[in-house]
């Protein structure tokens, strides 16, 4: 390259005024606050009915004045974070009462109950309790009556059970219904399977892996 050439080429870009404005403050915690409140939203969407509840009982067991630094309350100002009002606590714990009973109720809709479960396996009505008690069944009170959710059942299994089942309720260590929830939700880990279809799949002892590590921090 010529010096004429390097000449004109740095008269030209020293002609061309290029303004970049720099985001504002305001611009910055904006962006920032609608980041967080997006990150928040996809957690609550991941909550099953049963966390929900937890955690609306731990707001409303907090302390309505939490001692903060004043670095804190300068951030959360800059935020516009406010106390969650009365109002707002009862209306999420309202929203995750009945959002708890709809799961509960959508998980059993299709349950039999211990006389139903004795009938149909030609027992006692004693031996199902006995079986829930010995964690080879699983079962939930509901109204008073134990409900047994009726996919558990295989006519081909050991003791007229899905082969594994009772290897992986004793592995998992979470609430019946919590239990519920989990044997029949989707999961990635079991390549999309339910942990009940992947048991009749005869992957039991990838299923009791998974189950092991449900509700472990």
């Amino acid at each position: 390259m010529t010096n004429c050439e390097n000449v004109n080429r740095g008269e030209i870009m020293s002609g061309i005024s290029v303004t970049i404005d720099a985001p504002s403050e305001k611009d910055v915690m904006q962006q920032a606050l609608l980041s967080i409140a997006r990150g928040f939203q996809d957690y609550l969407n991941s909550l099953q009915p049963d966390e929900i509840k937890y955690l609306a009982e731990k707001m409303a067991t907090t302390s309505t004045q939490p001692k903060y630094s004043k670095a804190e309350t300068d951030f959360a100002a800059k935020l516009g974070a406010n106390k969650i009002s009365d109002e707002e606590r009862g209306r999420l714990e309202f929203a995750a009462l009945t959002r708890n009973f709809k799961w509960r109720q959508d998980l059993l809709q299709s349950s039999l109950t211990a006389t139903q479960v004795a009938q149909m396996l030609n027992t006692t009505r004693q031996t199902p309790h006995d079986r829930l008690k010995k964690n080879t069944l699983i079962a939930v009170q509901d109204n008073g009556v134990w409900k047994f959710p009726t996919w558990q059942f295989d006519p081909q299994g050991p003791d007229s059970v899905i082969a594994g089942l009772p290897d992986v309720l004793k592995a998992l260590n979470v609430p019946a219904m919590s239990k519920i929830s989990w044997l029949t939700r989707p999961n990635k880990a079991l390549n999309g399977l339910t942990p009940v279809e992947a048991l009749k799949a005869g992957h039991k002892e990838e299923v009791i892996s998974e189950a092991r590590s449900v509700g472990v921090l």
